[in-house]
């Protein structure tokens, strides 16, 4: 960005936005039903983590076996020239990985499984 303040539109509405230059990356927590539902994934259940964005994939932090635990970072996702660090939000054991470094997926594209 090479303007400051940068100006955006949220809903047509005019903002100007001041950013700090030391790092331009920011974080997502991955949710969905089931984990708002059973967060402990008590039950065994498999769940499913989608994109929240279209994006290219940097990064997968996890490999399948390994055991995770809730806001461990798992995927790195650039988006708009932004990398996007996606956290668990389940305890669990990584049971399938979809994605690859590299992959240009799109919203709600399946990502990984964990039980």
């Amino acid at each position: 960005m090479d303007s400051d303040p940068a100006v955006v539109l949220v809903d047509g509405e005019r903002f100007e936005v001041k950013l700090d230059n030391s790092s331009f990356t920011s974080e997502f927590s991955l949710t969905t039903s089931d984990v708002m539902r059973d967060p402990e994934n008590k039950n065994n259940s498999l769940t499913q983590f989608n994109s929240p964005m279209p994006g290219t994939i940097i990064s997968i932090l996890v490999s399948i076996g390994e055991k995770l635990v809730v806001g461990q970072d798992i995927i790195i996702l650039e988006s708009m020239k932004m990398q996007q660090t996606l956290q668990s939000n389940v305890e669990g054991t990584v049971v399938d990985v979809k994605a690859r470094e590299g992959d240009q997926i799109s919203e709600g594209d399946l990502i990984l499984s964990i039980r």
